[in-house]
């Protein structure tokens, strides 16, 4: 059960501030709402001897901040830290996680209270499978990206469809790439047309590409600007006469084979079978 009260925010132990990505566009929403409406739902804390962990209300605590105020409704829950926050990641319903935020909250109970990802995965109501992905997942990134997610400046599908598998299979890169982010960043939907490219691409041309990857993306959007300008300009024509040529070429290196391919009293519809003998 527990107790809910009135507290000063500077009391509290920010213990999983790490864990909490900055959501500037959700920060903006709360405190609009606590400035109308006030504080409706506590925070979540758990106490061990004197001090007061917050466990869940960490953008509370920012918009209330971002109000001028220093106080905070919180509920004093009777759990200690562990289960608490067992708690907290089982209400799935409730609350819509950020992969990245889960990830990092359920490396804290394997590494530092020692929970197998059995247990783990039997509290939360999840799969052992679930909780091995999400920690494959954190796991993989490197400091510096991982903080560039909790902050902000990095968006979470970025960080697990493009820069961890990129660290996973190059981690040099992997930094290469976030240095250059961190001053010139590229939406998500650039960075994933960047990582699209840097598959396919050598050695030679993946090095020139993370020298500058901004201009990278510059010299691309521009090439595909000027090939849609090409193709309003040309019109159905000019679509129609570019699939002509193809076709004409196709038919050209055709009738070069031709003569390979059937031979007298052939018949030239009848499908051949090379495995066939005769």
């Amino acid at each position: 059960m527990g107790s809910t009260r009135t507290v000063d925010i500077h009391l509290l132990e920010l213990r999983y501030a790490h864990c909490r990505i900055m959501n500037h566009q959700a920060l903006k929403q709360l405190r609009d709402s606590i400035e109308t409406y006030g504080q409706i739902v506590p925070a979540l804390v758990v106490t061990e001897k004197d001090k007061l962990i917050l466990v869940d209300g960490y953008l509370r605590v920012r918009a209330l901040r971002a109000c001028g105020k220093d106080q905070i409704c919180v509920h004093l829950s009777e759990e200690n830290e562990q289960n608490a926050m067992f708690s907290l990641l089982a209400k799935t319903n409730e609350r819509q996680w950020e992969a990245i935020e889960q990830s990092v909250l359920l490396q804290e109970l394997h590494r530092r209270f020692g929970c197998s990802l059995s247990h783990i995965a039997a509290r939360i109501g999840r799969d052992k499978s679930f909780v091995k992905r999400r920690l494959d997942l954190v796991e993989a990134l490197p400091e510096n990206i991982l903080k560039a997610v909790i902050s902000g400046t990095l968006s979470t599908w970025s960080a697990s469809r493009v820069m961890a598998p990129l660290a996973r299979a190059n981690i040099k890169d992997a930094q290469k790439l976030m240095a250059h982010l961190e001053n010139e960043p590229l939406s998500t939907r650039e960075l994933a047309h960047f990582y699209e490219h840097y598959q396919k691409s050598n050695r030679s041309v993946r090095d020139r590409m993370l020298e500058n990857p901004f201009l990278f993306i510059k010299v691309q959007n521009e090439r595909i600007q000027s090939e849609q300008a090409k193709e309003i300009h040309d019109g159905p024509e000019g679509k129609w006469f570019k699939d002509i040529k193809m076709v004409y070429a196709v038919l050209g290196r055709l009738l070069k084979t031709v003569s390979h391919v059937h031979y007298p009293k052939s018949d030239p519809f009848k499908k051949q079978n090379p495995e066939s003998p005769g």
